[in-house]
């Protein structure tokens, strides 16, 4: 059987090459910008950086997307109280809060529980390690990632403040918190995804036409 060409053209630029352009808006190898970082031991228990933007209520499962790492010569211990860097989305009228991670010494807590916070499900959050880059000092423990999270539908339609906080616990032990890459992207909804690939793959066994 030989479909028209024109047919299948249409199914091209109506359904396969959005959803296609849309599947490649996640973060995979966006393009660096400019590193944003700070080092404890200053004499200042709290360094914040805040950025603003603002969500589109019209994107199809909106998601923000940051590069983010923590470094530190600190090493964990019982009853320890460590250095430690924080990502946080919240509303401008402060009605909402929604904590994405908190770094230090034992690791990265993905969406850990916040009392008044709006509830996240670490397994929605994608993070992919990257390299980490060339800052001063250089400390003993580090790691960077490639983030991709979910934003609640209390953000949607409005603007937010997105506060990276790297807190110091005065002690003599160095640490680092950085970001870049800050952005809102919308991410398709895997079976979206999988019903257009499927519609092509059919298309594809139904047009070889005999020369």
């Amino acid at each position: 059987m030989c479909l028209p060409i024109d047919l299948i053209r249409a199914y091209w630029a109506r359904y396969a090459i959005p959803v296609f352009i849309l599947s490649i808006s996640a973060p995979i190898g966006r393009a660096q910008g400019t590193v944003v970082f700070h080092n404890t031991g200053g004499g200042q228990q709290l360094i914040s950086e805040v950025r603003s933007l603002f969500i589109d209520a019209s994107l199809s499962q909106p998601h923000v997307v940051f590069d983010f790492g923590f470094a530190t010569d600190e090493t964990p211990g019982p009853g320890a109280f460590l250095d430690s860097f924080t990502v946080t989305m919240q509303s401008t009228n402060q009605q909402f809060t929604a904590v994405y991670l908190t770094a230090d010494a034992t690791g990265v807590a993905w969406a850990p529980p916040t009392p008044g916070g709006l509830p996240l499900d670490p397994a929605a959050i994608t993070a992919k390690n990257i390299p980490y880059p060339s800052l001063q000092p250089v400390l003993a423990t580090k790691s960077s990632y490639e983030v991709s999270a979910p934003i609640p539908s209390q953000f949607l339609g409005a603007s937010v403040n997105v506060f990276f906080d790297l807190f110091d616990n005065l002690d003599n032990r160095t640490s680092q918190g950085w970001f870049n890459n800050l952005n809102v992207v919308s991410v398709p909804e895997p079976g979206v995804l999988s019903l257009v690939l499927a519609g092509t793959a059919i298309l594809l066994r139904f047009n070889r036409c005999p020369k």
